[in-house]
């Protein structure tokens, strides 16, 4: 419960920012190096088709196109939802280690009647007091591999703030160890650096690195651990 309620705090702190304001003049002066791509175990719901799922992945690899990247989706499996927040969602991905196959773990979240429910009811709320409760993605703060987006939803509420493309470029940027920010500069450096990794002697030849929000290198999958008290 503990834990549930921590990572709770932590996505609806996150909730109120944004990863930043584009910078295009600043970025241009940025070397993000030769094309390079990380791949992608996605787990999808049973709302989710794969059709959504490679239009999802469109969108973001024209993002990440900007620094030279892309996304590559290697396995797509389908599974139920381990719970109904997403603070089970994440905490389900916490428990699993990255495969051999897998640089970065996705999970799409469908809609289901008990989503549309709580849509129902986080409108009123947010019609009555101007509060927003719903949370579209999120990704863990240990080593920046694992994160859920919601994948699928109509509400008025949600296409008033976003989509599922911009969710999942906003929290693709995470995955990459960016943070929030107001502007992308610290973003855009802190890109460059990853990809800088990939030529770094201790790097696992078989893994994309990365380099958390925190300032951790990751540099092998044994770095992706299971339990996020863990240092």
């Amino acid at each position: 419960m503990l834990k549930q309620f921590s990572i709770l705090i932590l996505i609806l702190f996150s909730q109120c920012t944004t990863i930043g304001f584009h910078e295009p003049k600043v970025r241009a002066g940025i070397s993000f190096g030769d094309n390079a791509s990380f791949r992608v175990c996605v787990l999808r719901e049973p709302e989710v088709s794969e059709e959504e799922v490679r239009d999802l992945f469109l969108a973001w690899n024209e993002e990440l196109s900007l620094y030279n990247l892309k996304a590559e989706p290697v396995t797509v499996n389908m599974m139920e939802r381990p719970g109904f927040w997403g603070t089970d969602i994440l905490i389900y991905l916490m428990t699993n280690r990255l495969t051999k196959d897998c640089d970065r773990l996705l999970y799409l979240k469908g809609r289901t009647w008990g989503d549309l429910a709580f849509e129902v009811l986080t409108l009123g709320i947010f019609a009555g007091v101007g509060l927003k409760l719903e949370v579209q993605g999120a990704v863990e703060g240990q080593s920046n591999t694992r994160g859920y987006i919601k994948a699928k939803y109509i509400s008025t509420i949600q296409i008033l703030f976003t989509s599922p493309k911009s969710t999942l470029i906003h929290e693709g940027y995470h995955l990459l160890g960016c943070g929030h920010q107001l502007f992308m500069k610290e973003c855009y450096e802190k890109i460059r650096d990853v990809k800088l990794l990939l030529t770094d002697p201790e790097r696992d030849p078989n893994f994309f690195p990365n380099i958390t929000t925190t300032g951790k290198k990751i540099l092998n999958r044994n770095q992706v651990l299971t339990d996020f008290n863990k240092d």
